[in-house]
């Protein structure tokens, strides 16, 4: 209990130092970096699988909410977005496979997994399960979504200040409707998860949240303070994934990480620079909708960028399940 009390503590702590000092994603960002501060000075951090599910489902319950009549009329565009996306996802995978392979000389299981964007958790347990050498893929993998969440909302933020699009702006007041509204969504997230759906606990509680604000038994977005809570838990949960490497192995395999980084984002920056061209959506949600990041982490920002976050998730999830396949 001592150490998940730490663990939360540090992450509120950075996460609150980054809001303070004007950060942009500052819950998200701090508590990662102060996390893997804490990890590499010893520190014994730990976060139950419980939290990391409630953390889910309420920003699987933020994304719903934001959806409202706009956002289904905008959504006409998305299949071709979604189109430009697998393009993309697979000139990532075969450009960082070949960099691995041709250049680092990597065998092809450990080439493979540490070229799929996204879909962590998936990916190690895969990499587990097959020939690759899992401190590669593992360095390789958080490397990547370190310099994402550290690099990415700075850059999406030069390139514009943002936009609300089609969000609620008008926070639930009511008791009932928030409890009604949460206890929902769990239930189908559970239901989901239970029945294996990719990103099922984020999916379901979406779908669900969705559902009733379109068909109104629910009124409004759910309080903002439900993110706070969401990117802490999620920030300390990637930091967690350093925990094991030592600090030397780090620093060893950090080029390799940093390099299918650079060349998975400068693919994801022209893939969305063309998705932009073809559907007329800004170009800071479309990079941010590519970026190859995960589920959870993506959508995060994009309601910490101020972005239509379900455009974003719309993407991550179709990105997702495509890598299942």
């Amino acid at each position: 209990m001592i150490s998940v009390i730490r663990a939360l503590a540090i992450g509120t702590a950075g996460g609150a130092l980054c809001y303070v000092v004007g950060i942009p994603a500052p819950w998200l960002a701090g508590s990662l970096i102060a996390t893997i501060a804490a990890v590499y000075a010893k520190q014994t951090l730990d976060l139950p699988e419980a939290l990391r599910t409630l953390a889910f489902i309420l920003l699987g319950v933020q994304t719903g909410t934001a959806v409202n009549a706009d956002t289904l009329e905008r959504a006409v565009r998305w299949p071709l977005s979604i189109l430009c996306l697998g393009v993309t996802v697979a000139l990532i995978i075969w450009a960082c496979m070949l960099y691995y392979e041709r250049w680092r000389k990597w065998d092809r299981p450990t080439a493979l997994f540490a070229s799929l964007p996204g879909a962590l958790s998936l990916v190690m347990l895969l990499a587990n399960n097959s020939k690759a050498d899992m401190q590669r893929v593992t360095i390789s993998q958080c490397v990547r979504l370190f310099f994402l969440i550290a690099a990415l909302p700075a850059m999406i933020s030069c390139i514009s200040p943002g936009h609300l699009l089609g969000a609620p702006v008008e926070t639930m007041g009511s008791v009932v409707e928030i409890a009604v509204l949460v206890t929902a969504s769990s239930v189908v997230s559970v239901l989901f998860e239970w029945l294996k759906i990719p990103a099922g606990l984020i999916l379901g509680a979406s779908l669900t949240s969705a559902a009733l604000v379109l068909t109104g038994a629910v009124h409004g977005a759910a309080p903002n303070s439900i993110l706070i809570p969401a990117n802490i838990v999620l920030g300390v949960m990637i930091g967690l994934r350093f925990n094991g490497i030592s600090f030397a192995e780090l620093r060893a395999a950090f080029s390799d990480g940093f390099a299918g980084f650079a060349i998975a984002m400068l693919i994801a920056v022209i893939g969305s620079v063309v998705a932009q061209e073809v559907t007329d959506l800004p170009l800071a949600l479309t990079l941010l909708a590519f970026a190859p990041g995960g589920l959870e982490a993506m959508t995060i920002m994009a309601f910490a960028l101020n972005l239509d976050p379900a455009y974003v998730a719309a993407h991550q999830v179709a990105r997702y399940i495509g890598l299942v396949l």
